[in-house]
């Protein structure tokens, strides 16, 4: 009995069922479809548009805007995991190997690369940021935001009341301007 239980607690750990995988909804980016052994994805974000300020070797930061993608990928075995050396190494080349130009890292290469990518007219910056059993990675994909509001400024001088003749109830002390 004890041996039988013995074994069924040495296998539990490689069940499948208890393996970790990827977070519902979430993949790896198509500029990186590969990834560091033995990471899975934590948590992942995909804005349409928004913007990022990319690290840089020496204050101001690059701002980028455009799709954002950013993926955490998290170590499935903190014995196994790769050194930072290595994931900044692993990723500058896989950057470089695109025909990255712009490439940039800490001072020590350590903790984070990133870099510009232009194929085929389209630019995308992309960062690996190494640390404490995860990978960060954020990508944005240049691009121009969708105009989806239109103002009409001709509409200011045909509003219903003149300008400055609001009413309120309040009292006059406590009134305040909805402008």
């Amino acid at each position: 009995m004890k041996r039988s239980l013995f074994l069924c607690a040495a296998l539990l750990p490689v069940s499948p069922a208890f393996a970790q995988t990827d977070r519902a909804g979430c993949s790896d980016h198509s500029l990186f479809p590969t990834r560091m052994p033995g990471y899975v994805i934590e948590a992942c974000k995909v804005e349409e548009f928004g913007r990022y300020e990319f690290l840089t070797p020496k204050p101001p930061r690059m701002p980028v805007e455009g799709k954002f993608t950013f993926i955490t990928y998290t170590i499935t075995d903190r014995k196994s995991e790769a050194s930072a050396l290595a994931v900044v190494r692993n990723y500058e080349a896989a950057m470089r190997k695109v025909g990255a130009t712009n490439v940039q890292t800490d001072a020590k290469g350590t903790w984070w690369v990133n870099a510009k990518i232009v194929k085929d007219g389209q630019e995308a910056w992309a960062q690996a940021e190494k640390g404490n059993g995860k990978i960060w990675l954020r990508i944005v994909e240049k691009k121009a935001m969708q105009q989806y509001i239109v103002a009409d400024a001709a509409a200011l001088g045909a509003t219903s009341r003149p300008r400055g003749t609001w009413r309120s109830t309040a009292s006059p002390s406590t009134r305040t301007s909805p402008w």
